[in-house]
């Protein structure tokens, strides 16, 4: 059958229901132009991508022509409010839109619109997944509903394609050629609403090898920041990203020439076992120390945290405070790299995925908390203390163990609509795109395997099985 150009993309299904028809592959040495939006939580972000096929155009780089990311103002609930954010995503995406439109090129049109479809706030996802429906429907041009955790995990490939360096644990930035993340890789998934550790072997198939469950690790450290940092230092925050503060109030202006000089890293399962010396009467234990079980837990520091504030009053003084940070994050990141160390030692229990997980090359550590430096070398020491971090001298023996860890720049790590952007095209070009009958999935596993409360094991949830794909090649 003859693919019917863009312009007759889409086509009337009934009276009422316009649905997409077969995408016709645009011209091979013209670049994909794609439009995306980022609506999951209280970040309002637009982005406009332009790829090059590197087999086609080597020389030239990937562009991010758009950019732009408006966070909703939520200092005065202390945290996020999702009707306060969704008001903000209302007041601003149609702004960010517009300004995007500049920056589409001659024709004024993209050729494929991404929006995040899940997971996320549900109010929030509809209000950029049904704005893209209507922009493609519009310019009559594919879309493509992303999976935001999926983003992430790719990211490193984007910042890759537009030649920009990555930082690395252990300080210094990497040349991006140098640390491309080939499949299979792994990835660290760590933010305020996630904790994963991800198997990607291609771009449509993640394993969750670990998930929390209860919070997320960059929840906690949001909600202990409320209680450990001085008042003055919280109502001078200029957002609510209390983690984030807890780092620099933790390890910057104390005058240390090595603020990381009390931490040790694990080099056994047994030193999991025995508590850390704070230097005060209480003791933060390291979460599910006792198990080999493959997943997280951060209530605990949590309840611990928030003990050790109550009992310590307002007297709290800016020594035991500071200490308090400094562990609250060290059990946390220790906790993340106790479940990495299980999934990539040779020497314990098997797992579905175990010998592809264990070959892999590269961890990439995404999501907001991945700006937290004190994580990257937590994990550098740590795998290195254990003997699963190879050097590049290494490389080219035989034998597994990771070579790089990495992350996105600090722009790139939080939310924003540039990883939208690839993820959708990264899609796009695999054959897949959504029918404009998508909606907004407010809980949707990576992995198949992975099964919600409430959810039964045959019901769908995965990236592929939650429905609305349709195959154009």
């Amino acid at each position: 059958m003859r693919l019917r150009p863009p312009s007759t993309l889409l086509t009337t299904a009934s009276p009422s229901r316009p649905r997409l028809s077969r995408c016709a592959p645009r011209p091979p040495f013209r670049p994909l132009v794609t439009l995306a939006i980022e609506t999951s939580c209280d970040d309002t972000a637009v982005a406009v991508l332009e790829h090059h096929h590197h087999h086609h155009h080597p020389a030239r780089p990937t562009r991010l022509l758009f950019n732009e990311r408006i966070s909703a103002d939520l200092r005065a609930y202390r945290g996020i409010r999702p009707a306060a954010a969704l008001a903000g995503h209302q007041r601003t995406l149609a702004g960010l839109v517009r300004r995007a439109l500049a920056h589409l090129g001659p024709s004024g049109r993209p050729d494929l619109v991404a929006a995040t479809r899940g997971p996320g706030i549900h109010a929030n996802l509809a209000t950029g997944l049904f704005t893209a429906k209507g922009l493609a429907l519009a310019w009559g041009v594919p879309l493509v509903g992303v999976h935001h955790m999926q983003a992430h995990a790719l990211t490193p490939r984007l910042v890759r394609a537009l030649g920009m360096p990555m930082p690395m644990a252990g300080g210094g930035e990497a040349p991006a050629p140098a640390v491309t993340p080939e499949f299979p890789f792994l990835t660290l998934l760590v933010s305020g609403g996630h904790s994963q550790l991800v198997l990607s072997t291609d771009v449509t198939t993640h394993r969750v090898l670990a998930t929390t469950s209860d919070a997320a690790v960059g929840n906690v450290l949001d909600q202990t920041a409320r209680v450990i940092l001085p008042a003055p230092v919280l109502a001078a925050s200029p957002d609510v990203m209390y983690g984030r503060l807890l780092e620099s109030y933790a390890f910057d202006g104390d005058g240390d020439d090595d603020p990381y000089a009390f931490y040790t890293p694990h080099r056994t399962r047994a030193d999991e076992l025995a508590d850390v010396d704070t230097g005060y009467t209480w003791r933060l234990p390291l979460p599910m120390r006792a198990t080999r079980r493959m997943a997280y837990s951060f209530a605990a520091v949590h309840s611990t945290v928030h003990a050790v504030a109550a009992a310590a009053g307002p007297n709290m003084d800016d020594a035991e405070r500071r200490a308090l940070a400094r562990h609250t994050q060290r059990v946390a990141f220790q906790h993340l790299a106790s479940r990495l160390c299980l999934a990539l030692d040779p020497g314990t229990a098997a797992f579905e995925g175990a010998a592809v997980a264990r070959a892999a090359r590269t961890l990439v550590v995404a999501g907001g908390v991945a700006c937290n430096k004190f994580l990257m070398h937590v994990l550098r020491t740590t795998l290195a203390a254990r003997g699963l971090l190879r050097s590049s001298a290494e490389d080219a023996g035989s034998g597994d163990g990771i070579r790089e860890i990495i992350a996105p720049p600090v722009a790139l790590c939080t939310d924003n609509a540039a990883m939208i952007a690839w993820a959708g095209m990264e899609m796009y070009e695999a054959g897949w795109h959504s029918d404009l009958d998508v909606a907004p999935v407010a809980k949707w596993p990576l992995d198949p395997a992975v099964v919600l409360p409430g959810k039964s094991a045959g019901e769908p949830g995965g990236l592929m099985e939650i429905g609305g794909w349709l195959r154009w090649k």
